[in-house]
């Protein structure tokens, strides 16, 4: 560089001389002997800046030359720098990326004959605001006759930007990946090898998973030496508000194309133990009040979760308890936000625990993925299925936690298939090894005796269920105190008895307190928005339509807001919204409602429960409007699920309503032959029913039911 600048001034150097001191003493000979004003322009100046036996050097010449009046000095770096003592006589300009606006202006300039269209969006996204991939960019859709359209460039970019923009047919000092990669090796060895780690990261990052991956001993260390230096020079962006860095995206798209990490199962290793973390706590807080935060977090924490449950493919026996863990403690989480990733995981989690685990968490995965079947899927006896099987290889290991979750699962699934008799005595089993055991067991505790209040509520004994649930309301205050979500749950649960028991006045104050303290403690939106609908079903049922429609509309106000999916509960509330309009004898209202419901359960559980009631709910409704020929069409579609879901639901009421309206329908048409078959269709349900209850012990129901029959069978004679 001094040879340069000495050459402009015509003057003799010692090639030979090495030494600054040397050459600068040759210039300035030549400054002080000329009267001329001079402006030297220095381009590129982080070449000198980023090198420490350099950065001194040139700073001293900057100084010196800035000590003549009749110099002026302008340089360009993208390294920021001080210079001592000479604060008052030099002007920083920061050149940031554009802003959209201008991001614009320049794309327009540069492409005026294109028409972008609804592309104009996507590519000044992709440009990331940068002067030169903008120009590049106006560059290629200008030249070749329009071979390229706006489409098809945004596609190009999201797919090969790096290759498309480092094509050797550019000038080598506008290729993209020349460009950034030599911005990238003018950094320290150690810190280019630091942000390749980070680049591990596919998302963006805060300041704590940044000290775990790097593996720093305190967060303002790897900020001081990593993460605050870079962001002046635009290697990383940061989000102020979600206070997280990522990556510039130009500069990722180099680190992923040209620079490989060293250690890679060690980075693998810290990777799962930092984002195990981040994921368990995330599935914690999304069960508690704090669901909205983490639902949230969880927004700009995806990618590099999905990564995450990714890395169970390179698991080792360093990393495997990690992966086990999550598959245990995540599970509805991870089944509900990342279904697409959750099928292979749990199978790669059951194939590493068989090589690197025990019989226990080999069990574990079994119970993880019998409950996705059983409470996601719908898929009852398969939940089962896997349950037996965790079952099996934990019996004989004694009593643990994990023999204790598998026999709450097994009864609360037998449960919803209504074989509550059984399903009883395995929620007991749960009961008597929680009970008598440790802290860990607490919420083992509270889950079977709200599984054993529920059931009971099933077999009709009201009386013990209300004496069970209101045990699991002291137990759950006492460890969660008096205002918390769960305790609106089982508050929820004893309005569910009062239900049952046809006593709407009191099933309506249990609805209303439970939905209160979920309000009051911020639940989570979706067992919020079921308690509304629970309210609501009450007011139908004391003709309180008024109550109920304001209810209704918080709740799909609610829905919409907060973006809620989750079918079930859509399904339930939209339902409940059809009871309504039922009740009010508003049938076209009735019938859109249930059809709406009807989609969500056939493409979510066809041939399941729900499905089938909505499918009698819209044979009611067919009836009512004197659409006959519609209500033994729903019938028959109805009848075809018959035989595999009694086998499930062994107490469901949907086939008698079915054959009920059926009758209805058949008797409005005149048609004799088909009306006495729906009523010995009524007859052999009515039998089956009674043969369930019976073996249930359940006398009350029994008796009511012969009656029933003895009624029909009069009638037929």
């Amino acid at each position: 560089m001094y040879v340069n600048i000495c050459a402009c001034f015509s003057v003799h150097v010692d090639s030979q001389s090495k030494e600054p001191t040397f050459w600068e003493s040759q210039l300035f000979e030549q400054l002080l002997s000329n009267e001329c004003k001079y402006i030297f322009f220095f381009d590129n100046a982080e070449y000198f800046l980023d090198k420490e036996e350099t950065r001194d050097t040139i700073q001293n010449l900057f100084i010196s030359l800035l000590n003549y009046n009749y110099i002026k000095v302008l340089l360009t770096s993208t390294t920021k720098f001080q210079l001592v003592n000479r604060r008052r006589i030099y002007h920083i300009c920061e050149v940031s990326p554009l802003k959209r606006v201008d991001s614009v202006e320049l794309l327009r300039a540069e492409a005026p004959e294109v028409a972008f269209g609804d592309y104009l969006d996507p590519i000044v996204e992709l440009s990331e605001g940068i002067p030169l991939l903008i120009l590049m960019i106006g560059s290629e859709l200008r030249n070749n006759d329009g071979l390229l359209s706006p489409k098809e460039m945004v596609e190009i970019l999201v797919s090969i930007r790096l290759t498309t923009l480092s094509l050797e047919t550019f000038p080598e000092e506008e290729r993209i990946a020349k460009v950034y990669c030599s911005f990238i090796d003018r950094l320290s060895p150690v810190l280019k090898d630091r942000y390749t780690i980070l680049n591990f990261i596919p998302g963006s990052f805060n300041t704590e998973e940044a000290q775990s991956m790097l593996d720093f001993q305190t967060q303002a260390t790897v900020k001081s030496q990593v993460l605050v230096p870079q962001l002046s020079r635009h290697f990383l962006n940061y989000d102020l508000a979600k206070r997280r860095f990522n990556i510039q995206g130009i500069l990722r798209e180099c680190l992923n194309t040209f620079y490989a990490i060293q250690n890679l199962p060690e980075i693998r290793s810290r990777y799962s133990r930092t984002f195990s973390a981040v994921l368990m706590d995330i599935s914690r807080r999304f069960h508690s009040h704090e669901y909205a935060s983490a639902l949230a977090e969880f927004a700009v924490e995806q990618p590099n979760l999905q990564k995450l449950l990714a890395e169970i493919y390179h698991t080792t026996q360093d990393t495997y308890a990690f992966f086990i863990q999550m598959a245990t403690e995540c599970t509805s989480f991870i089944e509900k936000y990342m279904p697409g990733i959750s099928e292979d995981f749990y199978g790669e989690c059951k194939r590493a625990a068989s090589r690197y685990g025990k019989n226990t968490d080999v069990a574990k995965v079994d119970i993880s993925v019998g409950t996705i079947y059983t409470n996601v899927k719908g898929d009852l006896k398969e939940g089962l299925r896997m349950y037996k099987d965790a079952l099996k290889l934990l019996e004989d290991g004694g009593k643990s936690v994990a023999l204790a979750t598998v026999y709450q699962r097994i009864g609360y699934n037998l449960m919803l298939q209504d074989q509550n008799f059984t399903a009883l005595s395995y929620l007991k089993k749960s009961y008597c090894i929680s009970i008598s055991s440790g802290n860990e067991y607490r919420l083992l505790v509270l889950q079977s005796l709200n599984s054993m209040g529920i059931t009971l509520i099933w077999l009709g004994r009201y009386d013990k269920s209300e004496k069970i649930l209101l045990k699991s309301l002291e137990k759950t205050k006492t460890i969660h105190g008096d205002i918390h979500p769960a305790v609106g749950v089982v508050i929820n649960n004893i309005g569910i008895m009062y239900h049952q028991k046809g006593d709407s006045v009191m099933a309506l104050k249990y609805f209303q307190e439970g939905l209160r303290i979920k309000q009051e403690t911020r639940a989570p939106h979706q067992s919020t928005v079921l308690s509304q609908a629970n309210v609501a079903l009450e007011y139908i049922n004391l003709n309180k339509i008024h109550e109920a429609n304001e209810l209704l509309n918080d709740a799909q106000s609610l829905i919409q807001k907060e973006n809620i999916r989750e079918a079930n509960t859509v399904s339930y509330v939209t339902t409940t919204v059809g009871r309504m309009y039922l009740k009010e004898g508003n049938f076209d209202k009735a019938e859109e409602m249930f059809t709406k419901a009807l989609v969500i359960r056939a493409e979510r559980c066809p041939g399941q429960y729900t499905h089938v009631q909505s499918l009698v709910q819209l044979m009611e409704v067919a009836v009512e409007k004197s659409q006959y020929a519609k209500c033994i069409d729903l019938g028959k579609t109805v009848q075809t699920f018959w035989k595999n879901l009694v086998t499930q639901r062994p107490k469901l009421p949907h086939f008698l309503e079915c054959n009920e309206f059926l009758k209805r329908a058949y008797a409005y048409l005149g048609d004799r032959d088909g009306e006495r078959h729906a009523n010995e269709n009524i007859v052999n349900e009515l039998c089956r029913l009674c043969d369930t209850y019976r073996a249930e012990r359940n006398e009350a129901k029994v008796k009511e039911l012969s009656v029933k029959i003895r009624t029909i069978r009069s009638t037929l004679v």
